[in-house]
């Protein structure tokens, strides 16, 4: 079997596969190698292909990236240093350019302790050195020559997308930069956004055109054409959101040195036609090879809750073999066990336990209220509109029911998503009712001495697998195996949708067509019945809200929304609201549904514009006299 990348945690996923191929990053001979001993065989070259993936970041470990913690989805307990938890950097405004703790714009400025460092701008001049000499491969195939070079385009745009992403605009690396460079050679300036993302959109066009759709298993994980078409998809309808077209709000004083503006101060609404035609160029090459939304193949037959709540569990966990690969709806994603094992072990509530200890699940990353209230009602609209749930007191228990309202008459996603007290949760090689009041297994007991534990009452249930299970004898966790998905197919159909409505002010039948695929999926009526239960479809800023709730929604916990809310503009807001929780010193029912504070490790501070990007390292402000920095720091 061959070992391939899904980022370079793909081959240590595959690795936990098979025990063949475990030298992949023997990338040249033993003794004193040189650049040139790279290209000696193709096997040689092969091999370093794959390390090309190796900075990509890990945003599936809780501690090493924000997108998991830091988007007001996911959360985890208030115990904890930024050392440790870095998303908590940019909760509680501790980032700054001499004390960053994300090492990917550079990896020598001044840091914290614990800050996991990625060399973005390496990989980069490392991909350019792919091109520049896979000609001189003495046995390469045309194939290989042709995927090889496809992969390193890829990654070249990947890479400057990330960094546009986290910092904003951009330098751009247009070639690899000699060892002998000096003067405006090395010190480059950052470039406008708008020619970031032309410059990136040139460089997916090209690897797509590479690019096979697909791999086979053997080699799952390789950029593909229609990873390259998503990512670009992606970037265009970041491209075209509030925080960077037309925000003079924040950035009409951003500007080079020399006056040269950086974010475009007067929006362009032409820019959401381009992210449509985008997603739509995306959603066609992916349907017509094979991708679509997964599907349960153990339902059939079962009611559309039932339907809609194992579709979208398995989308991903799969269907209880312990190995997924969601091939037929992940475009791109991370397979390294060694990080998805930890995270898990930190989502799952403790069981099999009488008290509280450090083994086993520690259950304290954990979905925040917001997170909760955001699900639909059963018919697929929001609680606060549902003719049904919109009178009720859903922080109160209806007579006779053990369980606040809040945790009825939910959509299939929530119940495949979220664990609640007194509702079912699948995990150690069953079924068990959670019990999360004061002095019960799943409780938080509020000894501030034990940091493991859930800080608002709840748990989720996406991402844990009934196979994930705890041996109390051997204190071993058995976690499955799976892909974490970076990019699904479900966000190109959500992102036409955006784009539409942005660009034309309602939504056509082609957006109704994707938008109801994803509802449909998770068992939801189609958007248009959901709304004429209410009157009908609504317009404008209610319609752009619901939307929005729509996209979060379908990506809650992915990582997804840290993302969205700052290229929506509103994450200044999102970040600041005060999360609540159930009262976790309350024994009896009436106790335990009370509303309170969630308790947290600090004072919560988001500021804008600082907050919306990282800052740019003092190093390199310092080295690199053309960088200015990313304004508020």
């Amino acid at each position: 079997m061959k070992l391939q990348h899904l980022s370079y945690a793909a081959a240590l996923f595959l690795m936990s596969l098979t025990s063949s191929c475990n030298k992949y990053l023997d990338i040249v001979p033993e003794g004193k190698p040189t650049v040139q001993d790279i290209y000696k065989t193709q096997v040689q070259t092969q091999n370093y292909v794959y390390t090309l993936y190796g900075s990509i970041p890990d945003r599936v470990h809780l501690q090493a990236f924000p997108d998991l913690a830091a988007g007001g989805d996911f959360i985890s307990g208030y115990y904890g240093a930024p050392r440790y938890f870095t998303y908590k950097s940019l909760l509680y405004g501790l980032e700054s350019s001499s004390s960053t703790y994300y090492g990917f714009w550079s990896t020598v400025s001044a840091a914290p302790e614990g800050v996991w460092r990625y060399n973005a701008f390496k990989a980069i001049r490392n991909c350019y050195n792919l091109l520049k000499n896979i000609e001189s491969v003495p046995d390469i195939t045309e194939e290989n020559k042709r995927y090889w070079s496809g992969e390193a385009y890829f990654l070249i745009a990947y890479y400057h997308q990330l960094l546009l992403e986290y910092y904003g605009p951009i330098v751009l690396i247009k070639d690899e930069i000699s060892q002998n460079a000096e003067g405006e050679e090395i010190y480059l300036k950052r470039r406008p956004y708008d020619e970031c993302v032309d410059f990136i959109v040139e460089k997916y066009n090209t690897a797509a055109g590479l690019l096979p759709a697909r791999w086979g298993n053997d080699d799952i994980g390789r950029a593909t054409a229609a990873t390259a078409l998503g990512q670009k998809a992606r970037l265009l309808l970041y491209a075209a959101s509030p925080l960077v077209n037309g925000n003079a709000e924040f950035y009409a004083n951003f500007k080079n040195k020399d006056g040269e503006q950086l974010i475009p101060i007067q929006e362009d609404r032409n820019k959401w036609q381009k992210a449509m035609v985008s997603a739509k160029e995306a959603i066609d090459y992916c349907e017509s090879n094979g991708y679509k939304l997964y599907t349960s193949s153990t339902v059939a037959g079962s009611t559309d809750m039932e339907r809609g709540t194992q579709n979208y569990y398995a989308t991903f966990v799969g269907e209880g073999t312990g190995t997924f690969l969601n091939t037929d709806e992940i475009l791109f994603g991370s397979g390294n066990q060694s990080s998805l094992s930890y995270t898990l072990k930190n989502i799952a509530p403790r069981v099999g336990l009488k008290s509280y200890s450090n083994d086993g699940f520690r259950g304290y990353l954990i979905p925040t209220w917001d997170c909760i209230e955001m699900y639909y009602s059963k018919n697929g609209l929001p609680m606060n509109v549902d003719p049904l749930t919109k009178d009720l007191d859903l922080y109160s228990v209806a007579p006779g029911d053990n369980t606040a309202l809040l945790n009825r008459n939910r959509e299939p996603r929530f119940y495949a998503s979220i664990g609640f007290d007194r509702g079912s949760y699948k995990v150690n090689g069953g079924v068990i009712t959670l019990m999360c009041r004061r002095g019960e297994p799943q409780q938080n007991d509020g000894n501030p001495n034990n940091p493991y534990q859930s800080d608002n009452g709840y748990y989720a249930q996406k991402w844990i697998s009934k196979l994930d299970t705890y041996n109390t004898t051997s204190k071993a966790i058995t976690a499955s195996k799976y892909i974490f998905p970076y990019l699904r197919l479900a966000e190109l159909y959500l992102s036409y949708a955006e784009a539409d409505f942005e660009f034309n002010g309602s939504l056509s039948q082609q957006s109704l067509t994707y938008l109801n695929k994803v509802r449909n999926r998770a068992g939801l009526p189609n958007f248009e019945a959901s709304w004429s239960l209410v009157g009908g479809i609504p317009t404008g800023q209610t319609l752009r809200n619901v939307i929005r709730q729509e996209r979060s929604i379908e990506f809650l916990m992915e990582g997804r929304r840290f993302h969205d809310i700052r290229r929506w503009k509103i994450a200044h807001i999102e970040m600041m609201r005060t999360w609540k929780s159930w009262n976790l010193a309350g024994k009896t029912q009436e106790e335990f549904y009370s509303i309170t504070n969630m308790q947290e490790g600090d004072v919560r501070v988001f500021e804008s514009p600082k907050s919306y990007w990282l800052a740019i390292p003092i190093d390199q402000l310092n080295t690199n006299h053309n960088l200015v920095q990313n304004p508020g720091y």
